[in-house]
C-alpha cells in the first residue's frame, strides 16, 4: 500500500495530541515518554540513551543507566533538593507520613507504578532505589521498604510511607509516627563486613509532653547542656506520637554511637535534674 507522503505530518502531529491527551487523563508526567515525542517528531533520530559515547581514543564508553528521579539537584515547591551520592551509612530519626488513594496508580519518580498496598516508600535525597529500615519508635515494629519516589515535601518529616507500609508499622489510622530510618544492607552484600561497626544506632527519649511548649523548653535546655560539653553536634528533637485522645510530643537524642558519651549525657542529665532517659537501640537490619 502506497502512503501519501502529504499526510505524513499530519499524522505525526495527531498523535502527538493523541499522546498528550492521554498523559493529561491519566494524570502522568510527559518528562519520561520525552524519547517517544522525540521519535514520533522525527522517526529517523536516534534516542539519545542509545547513542554511543567514545573516550578520546575512539573507544566506546559504556553509559550508565539515567533514573529521572535522581536528577540533582531538582526543585519543588521553590526549595532545592539534592540527591545524596549514595545511601551507605544513612541513618536519621524523624517524622514518618503515608500516603494513599490520591495517588494510587500514579506514576512515582522512579518511573514505576505506585500501589498503595505494597511496599514502598518516599524520600527527599536517598538514591532511587534504596532499601531502607523504617522502626516505629512509638511500639518498636520494623519492616524493610523499597524508595522508588520524592517526598514527603514537608520539613518536618523524613519519609513518606505507602499505606501497606504505614499498616505494618501500626499507624496506619494516624497520620504521623516517629521514626528512625536506616540504610538496609543484606547479609549477602559484600560490604556488610565494613558495616559491622555501624549496624546499630543508640538514642535517648529525654521526654514527653502533651503540650508542645514543654517539649521546646526541655529541647533547648538540653541543647544547651550538650553545648557546655562539646557534644552540641548531637541532634536534639521533638516526634510527635499520636494516640487515640491526644498528640504526644516527645523529646530525642541521637544516634549516639559510643557508649561512653551515652553514659556521660545520661549522669549530666540525671545531675541537671532532668530524670533518667529511655535508652532505645535501633538494629539497621
Amino acid at each position: 500500500m502506497v502512503q501519501n507522503k502529504s499526510l505524513m505530518p499530519v499524522r505525526r502531529l495527531f498523535d502527538i495530541v493523541v499522546l498528550i491527551g492521554l498523559c493529561l487523563l491519566t494524570g502522568c508526567t510527559l518528562m519520561p515518554g520525552a524519547d517517544k515525542l522525540t521519535r514520533l517528531l522525527n522517526p529517523n533520530a536516534q534516542s539519545a540513551s542509545v547513542q554511543p559515547v567514545t573516550d578520546a581514543a575512539g573507544k566506546r564508553v559504556a553509559l550508565k543507566t539515567f533514573t529521572p528521579g535522581n536528577k540533582s539537584p531538582y526543585v519543588v515547591f521553590g526549595q532545592t533538593y539534592e540527591v545524596l551520592p549514595t545511601s551507605i551509612g544513612y541513618r536519621e530519626i524523624g517524622i514518618a507520613s503515608w500516603y494513599g488513594k490520591k495517588f494510587h496508580g500514579r506514576l512515582t519518580s522512579n518511573g514505576e507504578v505506585y500501589d498503595m498496598y505494597q511496599l514502598s516508600a518516599a524520600h527527599k535525597s536517598l538514591p532511587l532505589p534504596t532499601e531502607v529500615k523504617v522502626t516505629n519508635l512509638d511500639n518498636g515494629k520494623s519492616v524493610v521498604v523499597r524508595v522508588n519516589d520524592r517526598g514527603p515535601f514537608h520539613d518536618d518529616r523524613v519519609i513518606d510511607l505507602s499505606f501497606k507500609t504505614a499498616e505494618k508499622l501500626g499507624f496506619a489510622d494516624q497520620g504521623t509516627a516517629p521514626v528512625v530510618v536506616e540504610t538496609f544492607v543484606r547479609l549477602s552484600d559484600k560490604r556488610t563486613n565494613q558495616l559491622t561497626d555501624k549496624n546499630i544506632s543508640f538514642y535517648l527519649q529525654v521526654g514527653a509532653f502533651t503540650k508542645q511548649a514543654g517539649a521546646e523548653k526541655l529541647q533547648k535546655i538540653v541543647a544547651s547542656l550538650l553545648a557546655s560539653h562539646e557534644m552540641a553536634a548531637i541532634e536534639v528533637k521533638i516526634l510527635p506520637s499520636e494516640t487515640a485522645l491526644k498528640l504526644i510530643h516527645k523529646v530525642w537524642l541521637g544516634p549516639i554511637k559510643d557508649q561512653q558519651k551515652r553514659d556521660q549525657i545520661v549522669q549530666w542529665l540525671e545531675q541537671a535534674n532532668l530524670g533518667r532517659p529511655i535508652p532505645v537501640a535501633v538494629s539497621a537490619w
